[in-house]
């Protein structure tokens, strides 16, 4: 599509979703403009690619038991089994940057109890060193350690698999004859989208509450996020579910100023997904290019 054309190949996600803006690698196949934002590179320049698309949720943390004298909400035991009050925590509302880390540590208590995560999202990316504005959407599908799928609604027919080996990235709005191809083993970590941002989140990043905004309906606490050590992002922001503690929204503004928004909704999380979602066969004449 046209509107893709002039932007140089990048690696997102990011859905699995990384930075934007960047150039491809020199020892990389140049098969024209990457319209999703999701490339692979190997070596030190090789950014995280959004594995899985989502994380968070089985159970969210339990509400203070009825009847506590308690004025303020207690922490939540480990594993909880029910949504969370939206009055928990308890002090959130008041903004400071012990409360941000506090929802920080809920939204990662319930990523833990994910294992399987189907979504529909929608995203977004301007570029302002291109002045570009290129929007896309689909749908994806994980299941922990090592399977992820994102599947292109816009640009309809474009794909990104992670099979539990390897990586498989095919952009036909692009190119129809390249498809690349990388191990799990050099970024297999990375095939969990939310992980990027929310494992140990507490220790790396500087949190801070920007109060509260609703997200398809839904209310959810605005959170700014920035690094404390070296990072492909100048700060990241999520929204998170007041219920249960899921990231609904994240939005990243990379080195070079370009902002990647991506949002998550319908969300089901520990359902059955079938092992032949995360399959790839390359289609008939085109060529594999190893990373």
């Amino acid at each position: 599509m046209a509107r893709h054309g002039l932007r140089p190949a990048l690696l997102l996600l990011p859905l699995a979703l990384a930075a934007c803006g960047r150039q491809q690698s020199a020892d990389a196949p140049s098969g024209g403009a990457d319209p999703n934002g999701i490339s692979v590179r190997t070596g030190r320049d090789r950014q995280y690619a959004p594995a899985s698309g989502g994380d968070t949720a089985v159970a969210a943390p339990a509400a203070p038991a009825a009847g506590s004298n308690t004025a303020e909400a207690q922490p939540a035991a480990a594993a909880p089994a029910a949504p969370a009050s939206p009055a928990a925590p308890a002090a959130a509302a008041q903004g400071g940057r012990q409360d941000a880390n506090e929802i920080l540590r809920r939204v990662e208590e319930t990523a833990a109890g994910i294992r399987t995560l189907e979504a529909d999202f929608t995203q977004s990316l301007r570029v302002p060193l291109l002045n570009s504005n290129q929007n896309s959407a689909g749908k994806l599908y994980q299941r922990k350690p090592d399977r992820f799928l994102m599947r292109f609604t816009e640009p309809a027919g474009d794909v990104m698999v992670a099979d539990g080996r390897h990586f498989w990235i095919y952009y036909p709005s692009s190119d129809r004859t390249q498809v690349i191809r990388t191990s799990i083993a050099q970024g297999g970590e990375q095939a969990d989208f939310q992980r990027q941002f929310l494992s140990n989140a507490t220790d790396r990043f500087v949190a801070t509450m920007n109060g509260q905004e609703a997200v398809g309906g839904r209310p959810a606490w605005s959170l700014t996020l920035v690094p404390k050590r070296e990072s492909p992002y100048k700060v990241v922001r999520i929204w998170v579910d007041r219920e249960d503690f899921m990231v609904r929204r994240f939005e990243m503004t990379e080195e070079n100023n370009s902002v990647r928004r991506v949002e998550l909704r319908n969300l089901k999380v520990n359902q059955p997904i079938a092992d032949a979602l995360f399959t790839f066969t390359p289609p008939a004449g085109t060529h594999v290019f190893e990373q």
